[in-house]
């Protein structure tokens, strides 16, 4: 597959043609599903370079500065919302990616939350988690800002393009894979959970322009966070499959720490609801996303444990190439908020999983985040699944 046209040998599809009579039928639906989604996702993203290239006006590379650092941009790679990420190289020759945020008011409250993205790229430091290279703000002519965010760029892409790759080949991932995988995970996490707040007088920001700088003094006391958080340790409250990038090492690393935020949250009045309700609509994925923000009420508490939740089905997706709650769709019908709400899922029969490692998948899976295990106890226990397949 190419980023300019969709380009597969015709020996190639006569293969996977091969492959699919052989399947069972409700594998064949799943692989199906996977081929058309990613297929809507080439074509959205063809799109998105055709107006990017229109826009431009021409379609030769561009060149960035950001902080006297000359960039030349060589495709958008994504997209979301008001923000895109392209890929970029140094004048090094290194390639990064680059993460442009519009926010079209130029307002603190506009350029708070891509502010706050910047914000935890610093704040926390682990092999686990991707470093920011640099960052910058750009006042636009019209009033706006533009926010410049560059990262590591990993050719083996994210997990999720791995447990894709196995499917498409009628392969399972090998169990020692899963559990090295989702280890590594886990010290990310225990990174995010343990990280104290006093940290942020730490953070600098890298900002330019003049009409920026007269409000430059508000960022450090601003709080970022709302919902009436307390002092407490943070979450990444979007853990999944696309949001775990692979090193060049094979080490999976945390990306896209825009929903990252104070863990310990309140829903104390019905204003805080609504905020809270806009946030997860812009900020979760529901199929991996914990039953207490899914279904988040007054008074409702929420804690590092939807963390712990994510995994639970992360890993899951790994062992069997699909989310518990989107197979339970699949398989009964439910809908997928229902069947987080709820809790039900199950394990795919005929499949002969590391019994420790089903249980730990159903610890992470309880619809009650306080009986959920910590990440303390969640990386211990994975460890000792780790320490039994290892010859």
């Amino acid at each position: 597959m190419c980023y300019g046209r969709l380009q597969v040998p015709l020996t190639q599809i006569r293969t996977l043609q091969l492959k699919f009579t052989n399947l069972k039928p409700s594998l064949r639906k799943q692989l199906y599903s996977l081929i058309i989604l990613n297929l809507s996702r080439v074509l959205v993203f063809n799109m998105s370079l055709i107006a990017t290239i229109c826009c431009c006006g021409s379609s030769q590379p561009s060149l960035l500065t950001i902080n006297g650092k000359r960039y030349r941009i060589q495709r958008l790679i994504g997209e979301g919302g008001l923000s895109f990420v392209y890929l970029v190289k140094s004048q090094e020759g290194e390639s990064l990616a680059l993460k442009k945020i519009r926010c079209p008011f130029g307002s603190i409250g506009s350029i708070s939350p891509a502010m706050k993205e910047v914000n935890n790229y610093k704040r926390f430091h682990s092999p686990y988690i991707a470093q920011i290279v640099d960052s910058q703000v750009c006042q636009e002519k019209d009033g706006s800002k533009t926010v410049y965010i560059l990262v590591p760029y990993f050719s083996k892409g994210s997990l999720q393009d791995e447990i894709n790759r196995s499917l498409l080949n009628c392969t399972e991932m090998p169990e020692l894979d899963v559990v090295r995988l989702a280890v590594g995970i886990a010290r990310g996490l225990l990174c995010i959970h343990e990280a104290s707040p006093n940290d942020d007088a730490d953070v600098a920001y890298s900002i330019v322009s003049t009409p920026y700088n007269e409000e430059t003094s508000f960022l450090n006391d601003l709080e970022l966070d709302t919902f009436g958080e307390s002092q407490q340790s943070y979450a990444h409250r979007d853990l999944k499959p696309s949001n775990v990038m692979i090193s060049p090492e094979g080490i999976p690393v945390i990306s896209d720490l825009g929903s990252c935020s104070r863990a310990y949250t309140e829903i104390n009045s019905r204003q805080a609801l609504l905020q809270f309700q806009e946030w997860r609509s812009e900020h979760c994925t529901p199929a991996f996303t914990a039953p207490e923000i899914i279904d988040v009420q007054l008074k409702s508490v929420i804690t590092e444990k939807c963390d712990i939740w994510s995994l639970g089905c992360t890993i899951y997706t790994m062992c069997y190439g699909i989310s518990p709650f989107e197979r339970e769709e699949q398989v009964s019908g439910a809908s997928v908020t229902y069947a987080i709400t709820t809790g039900k899922y199950t394990i795919p029969q005929g499949t002969h999983r590391n019994k420790d490692l089903v249980d730990i998948i159903i610890k992470c899976l309880n619809v009650n985040a306080d009986e959920r295990p910590s990440i303390d106890e969640l990386l211990a226990l994975l460890m000792d699944v780790q320490s039994q397949l290892v010859p």
